[in-house]
């Protein structure tokens, strides 16, 4: 089952950068469709790649 904490880290990432799914996921080095499971609920990332998230959200500003 997924993280219910997930989708909005995903997501809040995206708002925060205006990236699409698609670009978050060149970012961070899965395929589009691993971020949007992501974003869904239906899978969680890896601890590495959530380590990644993680540290995008903190960052002060990321480059669009």
């Amino acid at each position: 089952m997924a993280n219910k904490n997930i989708p909005p880290l995903v997501r809040g990432i995206r708002e925060k950068t205006g990236w699409t799914q698609e670009k978050l996921a060149q970012e961070v080095g899965v395929s589009f469709s691993t971020v949007n499971s992501w974003e869904r609920g239906k899978r969680n990332p890896q601890p590495y790649l959530l380590k990644k998230l993680t540290e995008l959200a903190e960052e002060p500003s990321i480059s669009k």
